[in-house]
């Protein structure tokens, strides 16, 4: 990841139902993940349900939930907002930031 997502400096969100979690992310290291406040700002957000993410995690997740690009177009629950420029720019490492869930 850190050879993948050497230039990826940004700050995201990912929700999850109700559930934030902003991660910090500084040359390809993620640097912090807190629960964001009223005085955070991000770039953009990733979110979906809870069902949604428990699919896309899985070891073998079934279709339409293994990457992370095709659910955020093709699912109704899941989306992508904010600048989507800083989004698509970090698109590869972003995807196998979030893949790497799978293995935790």
């Amino acid at each position: 990841l850190s050879w993948i997502a050497k230039f990826m400096t940004c700050d995201f969100l990912w929700k999850i139902d109700k559930e934030s979690h902003l991660i910090k992310v500084l040359e390809g290291k993620i640097q912090s993940i807190t629960s964001p406040t009223w005085n955070d700002s991000w770039d953009f957000t990733i979110e979906g349900s809870k069902e949604t993410w428990v699919k896309f995690t899985k070891r073998v997740p079934p279709p339409m939930y293994y990457d992370l690009l095709g659910m955020v177009t093709r699912l109704p629950d899941c989306s992508l907002t904010g600048n989507r420029l800083i989004a698509m720019q970090h698109i590869r490492s972003l995807t196998r930031m979030m893949s790497l869930t799978r293995e935790v």
